[in-house]
């Protein structure tokens, strides 16, 4: 039970964080996963963000390489699940097929305004993807 408030804690966090960074990145709203990474601060405010938050009156103590590596998992998950992809170049793109899947950034423009609201109204789904079996905090946990 530690493990999934922890990550709940930490995903909230990280939501709002993503989107603000975007915004202050740039006058423009990124209306994509390509558009926010030409920003430049998703990525490195997302881990500052994690970082932080998995390092000041954690309940779940980690070492800096585990927080490192639940760090990166949770946005590399993040982004894959909303319809993004790291490309070979370790750069965001958009996945052809999100569209159609109901999952891509809208959706996490979406799901971010619904938790600014609700921070704890984070979809099952998600929630096992960072904390179940196999997930980012075990990831960590076995780094």
């Amino acid at each position: 039970m530690r493990t999934t408030k922890r990550s709940l804690t930490i995903f909230a966090m990280l939501f709002s964080v993503l989107v603000f960074a975007s915004a202050c990145g740039s006058s423009n709203d990124p209306q994509s996963w390509a558009e926010a990474e030409d920003d430049g601060n998703l990525r490195p405010n997302f881990i500052r963000a994690c970082t932080e938050a998995n390092t000041d009156g954690a309940e779940i103590e980690l070492t800096a390489d585990q927080i490192a590596t639940y760090c990166e998992c949770a946005f590399v998950e993040i982004v894959e699940y909303f319809g993004g992809e790291i490309d070979g170049s370790n750069r965001l793109a958009d996945a052809v097929v999100a569209a159609d899947s109901g999952r891509d950034f809208a959706a996490f423009k979406e799901l971010e305004s619904t938790l600014r609201d609700n921070p704890e109204d984070i979809p099952a789904d998600i929630r096992a993807m960072l904390t179940g079996q196999g997930g980012c905090t075990d990831q960590a946990l076995a780094s």
